[in-house]
């Protein structure tokens, strides 16, 4: 039901992945005023490292019109995607006991939280790790009414696919008891799990698949914030484009080729996590080995600096497409700390078994055979 809108805005979040997959570590510095633009860059990424905690929120910093007017000639692009598109927003934040630059893998201080809001102000998706344990809260009924609404603008009308899930949300509070965390899973309330046990359950029911955990972790952070820090230092021509409002600008502009190349290189260690879960990330890489073989063109970010820290990064994804029709900026903004990533009070606890009993409770048409 979601791979459809993803499927239909394919290239418009593809050239967006170009700046969200470096999302996940990036902010700045204090230069003095007698610093050169590059200077300042330079240094901003150097005190970037020494950061402990971030909070990132990416997002089109355009209307629904403007976006559609730059991407309507995509192909199957719709006013629709457009309104998705104008409202979507990524939050990001961690936090750990050791800065950026000194990441490892196996943190057991890494915390980190991430909240997907396709419209208003309500996240549609949550989840968290605190004390290496994972919490999760979906918004069933929300994604469903949002996915509902968008077919019905262009026209089309639920499958079987469509009808089954809508009927298992709205059977809710016919699970039994025992499948408690199912039915607050089901409402849209936060559960916990363990990360160790779910994998164990993916292994065996993959028999022998690959069940590579996607989930972020610093070391990870740290190599992508590093491919940034190339793609905006090496071979950049850098300006300064003065303050406004208290924020001094810089733009940076490199080569569209050497930036592929930087976030083709960066996408690698997401791309070795997935494993061969990596399908979207597979098709932005392509997208960008073919940027990478066309003709030199430049590409201009904008760099903001606040009180000596990065509060934003934004690019013209446009600059990519030789369709777009106009100026597409996403933007990333920055808070330094990684605001209250903490365990959601009453979390239920999923256990595998429960998935398990909820498959049973649904073929065996609302009887409970789980035997839980």
């Amino acid at each position: 039901m979601g791979e459809r809108i993803i499927n239909t805005t394919r290239k418009a979040l593809a050239a967006a992945g170009v700046v969200a997959v470096i999302a996940a570590g990036t902010t700045a510095c204090d230069p003095s005023d007698s610093l050169s633009p590059a200077a300042k860059v330079k240094q901003a990424f150097d005190k970037l490292g020494k950061q402990k905690s971030l909070s990132t929120e990416i997002g089109f910093n355009a209307s629904a019109d403007q976006i559609f007017k730059a991407m309507k000639d995509e192909k199957g692009f719709t006013r629709e995607d457009a309104d998705m598109l104008a409202g979507m927003r990524l939050a990001y934040s961690f936090g750990s006991d050791k800065a950026l630059k000194d990441a490892e893998s196996d943190d057991k201080s890494f915390k980190y939280g991430v909240a997907l809001t396709l419209t208003g102000d309500k996240p549609m998706f949550e989840a968290r790790q605190v004390d290496e344990k994972a919490y999760l809260r979906l918004d069933f009924k929300g994604l469903s009414s949002f996915v509902e609404k968008q077919q019905a603008k262009k026209g089309k009308k639920a499958d079987a696919e469509d009808k089954a899930f809508q009927k298992l949300i709205n059977d809710a509070d016919q699970l039994p008891s025992s499948l408690a965390s199912v039915k607050g899973a089901l409402k849209g309330d936060w559960i916990s799990l363990d990360p160790a046990t779910f994998e164990e359950f993916a292994k065996s029911m993959d028999k022998g698949g690959d069940t590579k955990s996607a989930k972020p972790d610093p070391k990870t952070q740290k190599q992508i914030y590093e491919v940034l820090q190339r793609a905006l230092t090496d071979n950049a021509e850098v300006k300064d484009a003065g303050k406004k409002d208290g924020i001094d600008h810089v733009k940076a502009t490199v080569p569209a080729k050497k930036v592929a190349k930087d976030i083709s290189e960066g996408l690698k260690p997401l791309k070795a996590k997935l494993g061969d879960k990596a399908g979207k990330l597979d098709e932005l890489d392509r997208d960008l080995e073919k940027l990478d073989k066309k003709d030199d063109k430049n590409v201009t970010f904008d760099v903001s600096i606040k009180d000596g820290m990065l509060a934003g990064l934004t690019l013209d994804i446009g600059q990519f497409d030789t369709k777009a029709k106009g100026e597409l900026p996403l933007s990333i903004g920055f808070k330094s700390g990684s605001g209250k990533v903490e365990a959601p009070a009453g979390a239920q606890e999923l256990k595998p078994q429960d998935l398990m009993g909820a498959a049973m409770f649904v073929m065996g048409g609302g009887k409970d055979e789980s035997g839980l």
